[in-house]
C-alpha cells in the first residue's frame, strides 16, 4: 500500500513541478561533475528535487519502515539511489553506505532534522559524513509562494501548489576538517538554513 501511494505521489510531484516557476539562487555554482553533500529542512524536502534534479549521480536516505516508500519509491523513480535506515551517526551501517555512495561520485542528500526530528535541528550524521569524505557541504533554502501545509505532521511539511512561484536558494560551500567538533558545525548549519530559507521568502516578495 505504501508502495502504491510512493508511485501516486511521484505523479502527482511531477505534474505539480511542470506548473511551477521556478528560480534558482545559487551562491554557490553546482557542477554536475563534482560531488557534494547537501542539507535541509525536513518540512522543505522538495527543495531539494528542484536544486538537485539535474544531476546525474545523487543518492538518497529513507526510513526502513513501511513508511519509508513514500519517500523511497517517488525519489527512485526520479533517478536516486536510495539508502534505506537512519541518518544518525550511531547509525553505523547506513552511515558507511552512504560515505561509500559519496566516495564512488554521487552527491547525496538528506534533511538535517530527519526523519522524525527535532524540527529545525541538525543532527550530526551529515555533517560527520561531509567530514570523513572531505567532500564539500551545502545547505539548501526555498519558498513557495502558495503552498499547503501539513499541519499534523512534526514538521509541518509544506508542498508547493501547482502554478505558483518556487525560489531554490543554493548556499555556498563548506568544508569540515578532520578533528573539529562537529556541534560547531550542527550550530553553523541550523544559521545557515535559517539565512538561505530567509533569504528565499524576500527573493519572494520582490
Amino acid at each position: 500500500m505504501y508502495k502504491f501511494y510512493g508511485i501516486l505521489l511521484y505523479f502527482i510531484l511531477k505534474t505539480i513541478k511542470m506548473t511551477l516557476k521556478i528560480r534558482i539562487i545559487e551562491e554557490e555554482k553546482i557542477d554536475s561533475k563534482e560531488t557534494y553533500i547537501c542539507g535541509f529542512w525536513h518540512n522543505k524536502l522538495a527543495i531539494s528535487l528542484f536544486c538537485l534534479g539535474e544531476l546525474d549521480k545523487k543518492v538518497g536516505l529513507a526510513s526502513p519502515s513501511k513508511d519509508g516508500e513514500l519517500i523511497a519509491t517517488p525519489l527512485e523513480m526520479m533517478g536516486y539511489k536510495i539508502i534505506r535506515g537512519s541518518s544518525g551517526r550511531d547509525s553505523i551501517k547506513s552511515v558507511v553506505k552512504m560515505v561509500k555512495m559519496v566516495k564512488e561520485g554521487y552527491t547525496l542528500g538528506t534533511p538535517l532534522d530527519g526523519p522524525k526530528g527535532p524540527v529545525f535541528r541538525a543532527k550530526k550524521g551529515m555533517l560527520y559524513i561531509a567530514q570523513k569524505t572531505g567532500k564539500p557541504f551545502i545547505c539548501l533554502g526555498g519558498a513557495y509562494s502558495k503552498k499547503w501545509v501539513f499541519s499534523k505532521t512534526w514538521d509541518k511539511f509544506q508542498l508547493p501548489k501547482p502554478f505558483s512561484e518556487v525560489v531554490c536558494v543554493i548556499g555556498e560551500r563548506m568544508y569540515i576538517p578532520e578533528g573539529e567538533d562537529i556541534k560547531k558545525y550542527q550550530e553553523i548549519a541550523e544559521e545557515e538554513l535559517k539565512r538561505l530559507n530567509l533569504k528565499a521568502e524576500k527573493a519572494l516578495r520582490k
